[in-house]
């Protein structure tokens, strides 16, 4: 794959193909209040604060949903197979790129790269919250803690794959690694609602995630990142990120 600097043209695509399976979802039954699937990765970050969006689609769900929406993809929507390592999924072609939906199940463990943890899914319950996405769109999201530790653990993935080389394509993966750090900016900015995140709830995962915070320290000071982001000089990033991680200690 090129250099990951995907067009508005696919980011725009993205967010139709969103509002379709957003849909589809609603209309077999899943309650928004209790859900089975729930929307995670760059658009639920655009859900908080909507900087810049998402051209694949994240999704957390069950094995059955998760077989009959790309049952239904695959014959009603022009998706067609496609795999990423060793996850069969579906994707769409489009005449910009492919738009692949990325599916996390409930069943299975959600381990960190490289290490023997892993979030247990469950933690979903109870720390969901419906968001507008755009126009009429609207998911259920991790509440605003959960989605940064979400975001900090696609981070930590992404970089052990490129230290470690292990990256099927690490010019790619790089990229995706600052729009990763690029993500947790945009949830920690106070203009847009960052003053928001329960620091007792992340505080009770660093406890249990220890060498996230080797991670999390990283971020501040990665210029890509922030001129991506692009809504918070270098002062700003890292007041903000200096006094979560004074609150994390």
């Amino acid at each position: 794959m090129p250099e990951y600097k995907p067009s508005q043209e696919i980011i725009e695509q993205s967010l139709r193909e969103l509002g379709y399976i957003m849909n589809w979802l609603k209309s077999r039954g899943d309650n928004e209040e209790n859900p089975i699937t729930v929307l995670v990765g760059g658009w639920a970050v655009y859900a908080y604060n909507p900087w810049y969006g998402s051209v694949d689609i994240d999704l957390i769900t069950n094995n059955r949903t998760k077989e009959r929406l790309k049952h239904h993809l695959r014959t009603s929507r022009g998706y067609i197979p496609y795999r990423t390592g060793e996850e069969s999924t579906v994707c769409r072609p489009t005449e910009y790129g492919p738009i692949i939906i990325d599916f996390g199940t409930r069943e299975r463990p959600y381990r960190f790269e490289g290490r023997t943890e892993a979030l247990d899914l469950e933690i979903l319950n109870g720390n969901t919250v419906i968001k507008k996405i755009e126009g009429e769109i609207s998911a259920a999201v991790p509440i605003r803690s959960l989605l940064f530790l979400f975001k900090l653990k696609a981070a930590w993935d992404r970089r052990y794959r490129v230290e470690t080389r292990t990256s099927e394509d690490s010019s790619w993966e790089r990229g995706k690694l600052i729009k990763d750090y690029a993500d947790l900016l945009a949830l920690i900015d106070p203009e847009y609602g960052g003053e928001e995140l329960n620091i007792a709830f992340l505080g009770e995962q660093f406890k249990r995630f220890e060498f996230l915070r080797e991670c999390l320290r990283g971020v501040p000071d990665n210029d890509d990142a922030r001129t991506k982001y692009g809504r918070m000089d270098q002062e700003t990033a890292q007041r903000t990120w200096n006094k979560l991680l004074v609150l994390l200690r």
